[in-house]
């Protein structure tokens, strides 16, 4: 039997802006890394780089990697750029997302760090990495995460399912860098809304977009889909516990279809017509901030309060295309009268032909009764 082989990824991401530990952990790994906070380290307490830099200032960072395993192991070191993922959360993986066009000063490339490190077993290395701050002063923050991965894949192979598991764990440690202490407002926009999919799953798709050198942290958003000229068709959003990263954006997924197990539930196709969204954003708890909303019965106040409304059209043809590829919605068969109209027609020629032929017979038939008289 031919086996299959999955692969999970375990991740151990280090947040910004949140109470952390100073040493990021995953379960099962055979290393861990604590990196070492300098003196102009903004904030304490911390587990990430918060550097306050010049412009064209150079600073090491340096970080302890200790291999717990039996054996050598080989670390790969490599530097993300902050984004937010499709979830609406912020992320650190390489070049795994596109970067806005708003970020001009992409923190990456203003860090240096090498390439791998070999550990013995039992044993720990040092990493240093070289930040360089641009030599132009800049408003607001740049931001990214420095990741680690064991490159040993570590597979639990199992005979009797056919199947094995390789478990791969990454650590990533947050860098933000500032000119200066000066905060900066988060800005948000709502740019194309339309339909899509995530996971063969039908999705209002809505790109929202964070132009600013800032995080827009305690994001609550909510969002509500209707139809024109149906009051049945509606979907709806919540979520009051995102993120996203400075000079980022992500395209915000609006459910239509089920998710999740769906236990033989089928959903309803997506409707051609004309919609309209509403979004209101909320962003930056604060108890003296001015906008307030309600939040698991509580009332939250916040500093930031977007409000966006959005006309948008989803064609025949673009609703037939996801409906065929969206798992959970059951295709009804569709009659098509033109064939059945074309069977029609064949049977009645084929009616009438042998009718022709049948009287022709007859009719021949009644000449050789004349002849034999």
């Amino acid at each position: 039997m031919k086996t299959k082989k999955i692969i999970i990824t375990s991740l151990s991401v280090i947040s910004f802006l949140l109470p952390i530990t100073k040493v990021a952990h995953a379960d099962s790994a055979n290393f861990s890394v604590t990196p070492t906070i300098g003196k102009n380290q903004i904030g304490t307490n911390v587990g990430y780089f918060n550097l306050l830099l010049k412009p064209n200032q150079t600073q090491k960072l340096d970080f302890t990697l200790y291999n717990n395993a039996s054996q050598t192991i080989k670390i790969k070191t490599t530097f993300g750029t902050a984004f937010t993922s499709q979830s609406g959360s912020v992320g650190y993986t390489p070049d795994l997302v596109k970067p806005d066009p708003s970020l001009k000063l992409n923190l990456k490339d203003y860090v240096k760090l090498p390439k791998t490190v070999t550990i013995p077993a039992k044993s720990t290395a040092k990493v240093t990495a070289t930040v360089t701050s641009p030599a132009t002063s800049f408003q607001g923050v740049i931001a990214g995460g420095f990741n680690f991965e064991d490159v040993n894949d570590t597979t639990n192979a199992n005979q009797k399912s056919g199947i094995s598991i390789t478990n791969r764990y990454r650590y990533v440690i947050g860098l933000v860098l500032q000119n200066s202490e000066k905060k900066i407002a988060p800005t948000l926009s709502l740019g194309k809304v339309a339909p899509d999919q995530v996971n063969e799953r039908n999705v209002i798709a809505a790109k929202l977009t964070n132009a600013a050198p800032a995080y827009l942290m305690q994001m609550n958003t909510s969002a509500v889909v209707t139809k024109s000229d149906d009051a049945s068709v509606k979907y709806t959003y919540n979520n009051a516990a995102m993120e996203m990263a400075p000079n980022s954006n992500f395209s915000l997924a609006i459910p239509v279809s089920l998710q999740g197990v769906l236990n033989g539930q089928s959903s309803q196709p997506l409707k051609p017509g004309k919609y309209h969204l509403k979004m209101t954003v909320y962003g930056a708890k604060d108890a003296k901030g001015q906008y307030e909303t309600m939040v698991n019965d509580q009332v939250t106040k916040y500093d930031y309060r977007w409000i966006f409304d959005k006309d948008f059209t989803i064609t025949q043809a673009k609703a037939n295309t996801l409906n065929a590829k969206d798992a959970t919605v059951t295709q009804k068969s569709k009659v098509d009268w033109l064939l059945i109209v074309g069977f029609i027609i064949i049977i009645l020629l084929l009616l009438i032909i042998i009718f022709l032929l049948f009287k022709r017979r007859k009719k021949d038939d009644e000449l050789q009764e004349k002849e034999k008289e």
